[in-house]
């Protein structure tokens, strides 16, 4: 009988996968012969239009059509969810994914008692506004910031990004790849010059969606939706506000401002978003080791890393512990062993005489 309940529970819980095969042709259809193609087609076989004009212009504008082959049209393409690439897991991938270099806390989440606050805009009464409370805990941050973002163009908040750094704050930017190039715009017209970026305490990078892949082998992919701030590993804020001007002053959202044990969820997602970045080229360092930042904010060209490797065993943490030595502590270091070695010399000198 309890073989017959537990089936019985199953069956119940049991969601059936969604999936319908013209929806598959019907984007075949779009990405080969184009968009007209596809309307023709939902038309034939009586489906409704299942994409958005918006979806309909991404999928056009960012598929990327297979190299020609001779040999046959279709192509056996796997998706990311099964492909190495798409994968965060070390151990499942065909590159090592990328360290936080710059270091990362380690925080007892689990001890700590889940705390959750709302923050609006427009503002509720004597409340002050999501900016206003971004821009504070970033003042505040001291050991590190990391900010998972579909769209950043507010410059304030940028402005106060960059100061953190300046006093020797590690910060991480993730950014969704379809709105990089707006992050791009956006650092320019401050007259920032992209290459003191490259060697500064932070490390920006950007994250695609998954892979969708046709039978044609023509690909294309998503985006990242993901919206959050991490401040030292400790307070996070996730909701709906994007860093923009717009999310200031004009658009209705929403942030949930988190604290305690809740905060290692997006820990753990951040550090998985971290994994599957990329970096473009516009911040792409030929060497780390040369003239590198350092987490107390200096300068540094001599950079030694001391981790333990990352096993599939620590798989909630690709973080690795750096330490950093300075060249002069290591003359430093030379010049008193020599020292004393002199001085052990002249005692046993002194001590035969």
């Amino acid at each position: 009988s309890s073989l017959r309940s537990s089936s019985a529970s199953l069956a119940e819980n049991y969601i059936q996968p969604h999936y319908k095969e013209a929806y598959r042709l019907a984007i075949d259809f779009l990405v080969k012969e184009g968009e007209d193609s596809y309307r023709n087609f939902i038309k034939e076989e009586g489906i409704c239009g299942f994409l958005s004009e918006e979806e309909i212009s991404h999928i056009t504008e960012s598929a990327v059509q297979p190299p020609t082959s001779i040999h046959s049209e279709e192509v056996d393409c796997k998706q990311d969810d099964t492909s190495s690439t798409g994968t965060y897991w070390p151990t499942h991938s065909d590159t090592d994914p990328p360290n936080l270099d710059l270091g990362w806390p380690e925080v007892p989440h689990r001890r700590l008692k889940t705390s959750i606050d709302l923050l609006f805009h427009p503002p509720r009464q004597n409340s002050p506004t999501i900016k206003e409370v971004i821009r504070k805990h970033i003042q505040d941050a001291r050991q590190v910031i990391a900010i998972a973002m579909d769209v950043f163009t507010d410059v304030d908040i940028f402005k106060e990004v960059v100061d953190a750094s300046v006093r020797g704050v590690p910060v991480y930017i993730l950014l969704d790849h379809n709105h990089f190039k707006s992050f791009l715009n956006m650092v320019e017209k401050q007259d920032i010059q992209i290459q003191k970026l490259r060697v500064s305490n932070m490390r920006i990078r950007t994250v695609k969606g998954q892979e969708y892949c046709c039978k044609s082998g023509v690909k294309f992919h998503g985006g990242m939706g993901q919206k959050f701030l991490l401040v030292d590993c400790q307070k996070v804020f996730y909701g709906s506000y994007s860093f923009m001007w717009s999310y200031e002053k004009i658009n209705l959202s929403m942030v949930q401002v988190i604290t305690g044990q809740l905060v290692e969820t997006y820990d753990e997602e951040f550090r998985t978003l971290y994994a599957r970045s990329t970096v473009t080229a516009q911040f792409h360092t030929a060497s780390v080791n040369q003239c590198e930042m350092k987490p107390n904010g200096k300068m540094d060209g001599y950079l030694i890393h001391s981790s333990n490797p990352f096993e599939r065993k620590d798989h909630l943490r690709h973080t690795l512990d750096f330490s950093f030595l300075d060249k002069q502590y290591q003359n430093a270091f030379l010049l008193l062993h020599g020292t004393f070695i002199n001085i052990i010399y002249l005692f046993l000198f002194f001590a035969h005489m």
